[in-house]
């Protein structure tokens, strides 16, 4: 089936038809707003691992970094992450919802060869491994009390655009077979619309979201060190994606009035993506003494195929109109099939070296966000692509995003690690900004456990904050309203690594 809604996570910012394609820009931003940090000890520096190398996190950051190990090496990184969130909506501020996860960060293994002194090229190294760029497991949930508008409007829009089947309007079909909707004479209309607001009442309502996945880097990845000067190398990624979300929007009669024909209705979806893409990644790194190396890499934009299933229950209790309570559920899942393309990115950085005693490294990173792209399969997928499209490069913009990261040497077997990111808003300036800039504060250190195994510990806080409409429509004169969620974000993360 081609029908090809995700109705609760749609910010409505187009006046587009909702029986239209709903994958749209939040889905290729999500993708495509990655981190670096993969390993403790990458994190533990802010995720500046551009130009430090010997991590195996640059292999999704500048590949040539990789060239700067002169041993084998196996590493492995679990982490725990506890997420804090708390939601404005309409006149309830400061709702609170938290969750936690054990996760796999990283694992790689290096092969490095020694080529001799008969040639100018040290050593070249192999690698493979997987880095998780992306991790979406967050719980939210925000409540307010609305005297303008009812997400069942939203229903009646889509029915009187598109009917009450199944397969052309999932919202209209839940709506009006709910008894949310009755066919008056001048249309469908709403009936909290019409029997609470109007007449001075209020409806309370609530959305809980809670989301699971990850995107992942599989990477293979090959760097040359030529005289101990210049490092280079590429990586080919398999990035694949997986998001899980389900939320449930529920609105309540908040007049206490058992005789208007409506109690309540609970709006369930559950949106599950999967999919694949592949990247390219080119890098040098060049010493220009013992003290300072500098870097550059460059990546191309991920080409992704994407598959969304959605399904959706509604519950509505309409007290005596209509039956009472109804459970409706539709019969199929709804499936599409769709592309993006996340932009390139191109990252300049620096490290400077304290002797043996530590280093200094920074990154600057470009992404220019302007650049997505989706596309989506079927009729009529063109020109809803390129309505998405447009509003990609009308609202987006390039950005620069800063990493800094420092790490001391104690003795032989002890450092202590600092870092700092920011990843900037990609959305240009006044234009429907649900976004928000980003910062990561992070401390850690390295224990050296004998020759040949390190174990390395960091903790890292990510705050940041984003704004959502729950739903919108055609109706001038009527004010929707945003509800803003500050994240706060906890994690530690463990290395161990093994030299051989």
């Amino acid at each position: 089936m081609k029908i090809r809604h995700s109705i609760l996570a749609l910010p409505c910012l187009l006046a587009v038809p909702f029986a239209a394609k709903a994958q749209n820009f939040e889905d290729a931003l999500r993708f495509s707003m990655l981190s670096t940090g993969s390993t403790a000890r990458s994190v533990g520096i802010g995720g500046a691992a551009g130009s430090l190398g010997a991590d195996f996190s640059a292999a999704s950051v500048n590949p040539a970094g990789m060239a700067i190990y002169r041993q084998s090496e196996l590493t492995f990184t679990p982490y725990l992450r506890i997420n804090n969130a708390s939601s404005d909506y309409i006149d309830q501020t400061d709702v609170k919802e938290s969750n936690t996860a054990l996760k796999l960060g990283n694992l790689g293994m290096v092969f490095n060869n020694n080529l001799g002194k008969k040639s100018g090229w040290k050593n070249y190294t192999v690698a493979v491994g997987f880095n998780k760029l992306a991790d979406f497991n967050t719980k939210t949930i925000y409540q307010g009390l609305n005297r303008e508008s009812s997400f069942t409007e939203l229903m009646a829009y889509d029915a009187q655009n598109y009917g009450v089947n199944e397969e052309n309007s999932p919202l209209g079909f839940l709506g009006y077979n709910g008894y949310l909707l009755t066919d008056q004479s001048d249309g469908l209309r709403s009936i909290p619309y019409n029997n609470i607001i109007r007449n001075g009442g209020a409806l309370l309502q609530t959305k809980y979201a809670q989301a699971k996945g990850a995107v992942n880097d599989f990477n293979f990845s090959i760097a040359g060190n030529y005289d101990d000067k210049l490092m280079v190398g590429g990586a080919i990624g398999l990035t694949t994606y997986r998001f899980h979300r389900t939320t449930e929007f529920i609105e309540a009669d908040n007049t206490g009035n058992r005789n208007n024909d409506f109690d309540y209705f609970s709006l369930t979806e559950k949106l599950q993506t999967t999919g694949v893409g592949i990247v390219g990644k080119f890098g040098m790194i060049y010493a220009v003494n013992p003290y300072f190396r500098i870097g550059a890499s460059v990546h191309t934009p991920t080409y992704a195929s994407l598959t969304d299933y959605v399904d959706y229950e509604l519950i509505s209790e309409t007290e005596q109109f209509g039956n009472g309570k109804q459970t409706i559920v539709p019969d199929n899942i709804y499936r599409s099939d769709y592309s993006i393309t996340s932009p390139m990115k191109a990252v300049l950085s620096a490290t400077g070296f304290f002797g043996t005693k530590g280093f200094i490294t920074a990154d600057a990173e470009y992404i220019p966000y302007n650049t997505m792209r989706i596309n989506y399969q079927g009729v009529g997928g063109a020109s809803a692509a390129r309505m998405q499209n447009d509003y990609i490069k009308e609202n987006f913009r390039g950005v620069i995003n800063g990493r800094i990261g420092v790490e001391l040497r104690a003795n032989s077997v002890f450092s202590v690690r600092a870092g700092g990111a920011y990843y900037a808003n990609p959305y240009k300036e006044g234009r429907n900004d649900l976004g928000g800039d980003r910062v990561d504060l992070s401390l850690g250190f390295g224990y050296k456990l004998g020759r040949n195994a390190f174990l390395d510990l960091t903790y890292m806080n990510s705050s940041y904050a984003y704004k959502e409409v729950p739903y919108s429509f055609n109706a001038p004169g009527i004010n929707f309203y945003s509800a803003t969620t500050n994240m706060s974000r906890h994690m530690v993360a463990a290395t161990i690594g093994l030299r051989f």
